[in-house]
């Protein structure tokens, strides 16, 4: 078994965060450009790898393998989602807004952060189009469908379908549930208590647009549904 690399060798990959986190507020114009992004990835990223190369070339190979496969299964979750639009514009009520977010962070762990997002930020987005406040929406549909709701199976979260192209089981990480209940309940109730507060806030005028214009939620590309079901089943009998 190969010695593990120090400590600081995580210094890049802590740069790299930071660099996401602060070139947008530091240098937004700079950052917007994609070439910039890149040549950021790159000078954090070689010394990495010519570290790998140098003291465990093997390791580099195999953790390639690895990421290869993680590409290939979240740009199909990305375009098999992308194929499916759901449109409409319902009442944004807390209510409402809050069962996005729930359904979103349920659907998370099945299609995937990347699918469940896309499925859902357009038909949020149009509901809440009528409404001026709607930023905390988006905050907290980060943090649930983007993040948390992928808790549940390797096809929600990076890290779990890494450990699980490691061997550990599909089914290892519904034991998770508890966790993922907890933070999931806890973002909704404070969601819903926020979004609660900033409805109170909104015109009436808003609110009567709101009540009106209302278009019933319809789905187009329905049988990508079953391309779906096909990658997730191909990914949880991958070790059968």
């Amino acid at each position: 078994m190969p010695a593990p690399l120090p400590l600081y060798t995580v210094l890049p990959f802590a740069a790299m965060l930071l660099a996401i986190a602060l070139f947008p507020l530091w240098l937004p114009h700079w950052w917007e450009s994609n070439r910039n992004k890149l040549v950021v990835a790159g000078v954090l990223g070689a010394p990495v790898l010519v570290l790998y190369l140098v003291r465990q070339p093997g390791a580099l190979t195999h953790m390639a393998t690895d990421y290869v496969s993680f590409i290939v299964l979240l740009t199909g979750l990305y375009v098999i989602a992308g194929g499916v639009l759901l449109r409409g514009d319902l009442e944004a009520t807390p209510l409402v807004n809050t069962a996005f977010l729930a359904i979103g962070s349920l659907l998370a762990s099945f299609v995937g952060t990347t699918g469940a997002s896309m499925l859902l930020i357009r038909p949020l987005l149009q509901t809440n189009r009528e409404r001026a406040r709607v930023t905390h929406t988006v905050v907290f549909f980060t943090f649930l469908v983007s993040n948390i709701g992928g808790m549940l199976t390797p096809l929600g979260d990076p890290p779990l379908f890494l450990g699980y192209l490691q061997g550990v089981p599909f089914a290892w990480t519904f034991r998770l549930w508890p966790q993922w209940l907890l933070m999931t309940a806890s973002l909704l109730m404070l969601y819903y208590v926020w979004d609660t507060r900033h409805h109170a806030h909104e015109t009436r005028a808003a609110l009567l647009r709101d009540h009106t214009q209302i278009e019933p939620l319809r789905i187009r590309g329905a049988l990508n549904g079953l391309w779906l079901v096909g990658v997730v089943a191909a990914v949880a009998f991958l070790h059968a």
